[in-house]
């Protein structure tokens, strides 16, 4: 049985990566801040209560500091890693030089201090390190002599946070080499979420670039259509680390994780999709990145959210993908192609930076249910599945789901109609009512018992026409609550609604501002109302 030291191991793609290695039979060394934190973060994951967890200890320490911060007993318990995989540090491109280097650059020597003791005692048998796709170094370019800690001059035009990432690749790179362990260095593109859910709780990324178009702040396209921005998906990239960790006889090498630039989308296309889900108009034209950069670094960055950093991330390079493609047809990893899962990410996204530091509700998980958001709430029996009205979202039915669940023990499904909540607008031109009922059906396909359907509101009158269609089948129970069965006069508020952009998107603005942290607030028309505006005159029109 191996032990593995696992930095990073609580974060964004640290957790898939547990995902996997919980399955097997890996004594697992977790380095954290708190254990405390730690214990509840894998718990929201499952973890907490598995079999699997005995066989994690958190090691209480910092990167940055001598003998990594553990006390004596814990560094002890490290010298006996036979594989280190070291994902630490945050996703946060605006970090200070100061910080910046404390957290990669001395995290890096202070671990390598600690690999460097393991081989000379016993032998490591790997070290992976995961950095990012625009690391300027690879297996031929190591200068063994360079001091990383006086290279003043490189790369002294972009960020701290990306000089810093990659000096410490070229220091742990040094290490290697001088001491002979097999290195293996992981250059993931930009991670989105995993899929099918696409759920992206790292908004520093992509969520940059949804930002700015969310705000309107891109009206052109960086880079044309001869850029791309390199994604990956963090299950993805945590199969490529497992298979990894667990090769027999690691060789070690540079592995780019991410697709290829070919398969795309360009800058154009990857814009275009975004500003389809946001339901904004598109960037027209395009500028160079190096313009674009200058001009954010004027300050306007600031002003507008979008780092000159996050610039550095759009490319026209391609990338060697070989030893990574023949890595992932070894094993049963998933495909590093995206573009199926972006409406997705894109959804989430833009709920996320709707609402920031919005709470999960406990004992709930996010889900995908055909191609429609749900939360899900485990139980035995037939599931109920309840679908919101125009004015409302997923999130809004958790206190009566809770009450249903409480007091029947069944499963509870809370579906995000399209275009609503966490779910991406609908992808066919057609009649919304029908488009919708099909979504829902598409949802309960799957449900391997009937289900219990509830709508409230238009929902309601969108579940009925789910129960007349060819799901009909899978529905046991049918519950309109409010339903609303006949066509609304056109009263001034729907006409306003159908009008002008500027004339509804002012009203929605007063609408808000009457709502002030009430459970309205939570409505999806509000959360979203670029994007729920197009879904709720389509359906309004529909009733």
């Amino acid at each position: 049985m191996s032990n593995l030291l696992f930095t990073g191991g609580t974060g964004f793609i640290g957790k898939q990566v547990l995902k996997r290695l919980v399955q097997g039979d890996e004594r697992l060394l977790l380095l954290v801040r708190s254990p405390e934190k730690a214990a509840a973060v894998l718990s929201k994951q499952g973890f907490g209560g598995s079999g699997a967890a005995e066989r994690i200890r958190f090691l209480k320490g910092d990167l940055s500091e001598p003998n990594l911060g553990m006390n004596p007993a814990d560094y002890e318990r490290a010298l006996q890693a036979d594989i280190v995989i070291h994902a630490g540090g945050p996703m946060s491109i605006t970090l200070g030089n100061a910080e910046a280097q404390r957290t990669f650059l001395e995290g890096s020597r202070r671990l390598a201090e600690l690999a460097a003791r393991i081989h000379e005692a016993r032998g490591l048998r790997h070290f992976i390190h995961i950095v990012g796709y625009m690391s300027p170094f690879h297996d031929g370019n190591v200068d063994p002599e360079a001091d990383v800690f006086r290279l003043d001059h490189f790369m002294k035009d972009e960020g701290p946070y990306e000089r810093m990432k990659f000096l410490a690749d070229l220091f742990i790179r040094q290490q290697a080499l001088r001491h002979g362990y097999p290195l293996s260095v992981v250059n993931p593109g930009t991670v989105v979420g995993a899929s099918p859910t696409g759920a992206t709780e790292q908004t520093g990324g992509l969520g940059i670039l949804i930002h700015a178009v969310r705000k309107r702040l891109m009206p052109v396209v960086p880079g044309g259509d001869s850029h791309w921005l390199p994604l990956v998906a963090n299950d993805a990239l945590a199969g490529v680390i497992v298979q990894l960790a667990r090769e027999a006889k690691p060789e070690g090498g540079t592995y780019h994780v991410l697709g290829r630039k070919e398969a795309g989308p360009t800058m154009k296309e990857l814009l275009a999709l975004i500003s389809r889900e946001l339901a904004v108009p598109a960037p027209r034209g395009s500028l160079p990145v190096s313009l674009l950069r200058s001009v954010m670094r004027t300050g306007l960055g600031r002003v507008t959210g979008i780092p000159a950093e996050s610039m550095a991330f759009i490319t026209e390079r391609s990338f060697d993908t070989k030893a990574t493609e023949e890595l992932i047809g070894r094993s049963e990893s998933r495909p590093l192609k995206v573009t199926e899962l972006l409406p997705m990410v894109v959804a989430d996204l833009d709920y996320r930076l709707t609402h920031p530091g919005a709470a999960e509700p406990e004992h709930w998980t996010r889900e995908r249910k055909g191609d429609l958001a749900a939360l899900v709430r485990e139980g035995l029996g037939e599931p109920w599945v309840i679908v919101h009205g125009l004015l409302s979202g997923a999130d809004d039915f958790v206190p009566l789901a809770e009450h249903l669940h409480a007091g029947t023990g069944n499963p509870v499904w809370l579906l995000d109609l399209p275009g609503f909540g966490r779910s991406p607008l609908l992808r066919k031109e057609r009649h919304c009512l029908e488009s919708c009922a099909q979504a829902v059906s598409n949802a309960i396909a799957d449900s391997p018992v009937p289900v219990r359907l509830v709508g409230h509101s238009f929902g309601a009158r969108i579940v009925l026409e789910t129960a007349k269609g060819a799901a009909g089948a899978k529905v046991g129970a049918l519950t309109l609550l409010q339903p609303v069965l006949h066509r609304p006069k056109a009263g001034a508020l729907r006409r306003a609604l159908s009008g002008p952009r500027s004339t509804a998107s002012a009203l929605l603005r007063l609408l808000r501002s009457g709502h002030s942290g009430a459970s309205c607030c939570g409505m999806a028309f509000l959360r979203r109302r670029r994007k729920c505006r197009k879904a709720t005159l389509k359906l309004s029109s529909a009733a």
